[in-house]
């Protein structure tokens, strides 16, 4: 009696769980065929329902067939109740399908990829951009520090300030002589389009 006991209520536990695997994999593979099918569709969220429904019945049904094999009548260990519980799982993940991360991951990669399409120039063009970068270095020993910097169009103006130039550290870069007050770098960029 007590072999009889231990050995149904194992089997009851490996039922439970392989209902229980068997339910993610169905779950798994039903988000998957949504993901697939959000790739070709255009739909907007009242039509997810009625175009998913294949879906939606083909995963419910693949879920009955293998549950039917995990069916223990001698312990009453039925399908049944798994299913409808399925069923209503797999409506829930429909339902809930367009907020999922995986979705909206798919849709953030759509839109990316239509932004990032790039449209050949009818013709080419060629544009100029000035940019200043000036430095100055005043007396002092490096205790004051700033920058500034201003855009117009495809132009730009930086302007620093750093009171270092009698530190010994910046005279031995330089050389052994003190920096410049001020210095000023032009940089000229060229874009060119074919």
């Amino acid at each position: 009696a007590k072999l009889q006991e231990r050995t149904e209520k194992a089997i009851r536990e490996l039922f439970v769980a392989q209902m229980s695997i068997l339910e993610k994999l169905t779950l798994k593979k039903f988000n998957n065929a949504l993901l697939r099918k959000m790739g070709k569709d255009n739909e907007d969220s009242k039509d997810l329902f009625e175009n998913n429904a294949a879906a939606l019945r083909t995963a419910a049904f693949a879920f009955e067939a293998k549950a039917s094999t995990l069916e223990v009548p001698g312990l009453s260990l039925s399908k049944s109740k798994a299913v409808q519980d399925m069923a209503g799982k797999l409506n829930n993940a429909l339902m809930t399908f367009p907020d999922s991360p995986a979705a909206k991951i798919k849709a953030m990669k759509k839109v990316e990829q239509t932004v990032s399409k790039q449209k050949k120039p009818s013709e080419g063009s060629i544009d100029f951009a000035l940019d200043f970068v000036a430095m100055i270095r005043p007396d002092g020993f490096g205790n004051l520090q700033g920058f500034a910097g201003y855009q117009l169009g495809p132009h730009s103006v930086t302007v620093g300030v750093h009171n270092d130039a009698d530190d010994p550290q910046v005279i031995a870069s330089f050389g052994g002589v003190r920096p410049p007050f001020i210095r000023v770098q032009p940089k000229l960029k060229l874009d060119v389009e074919l």
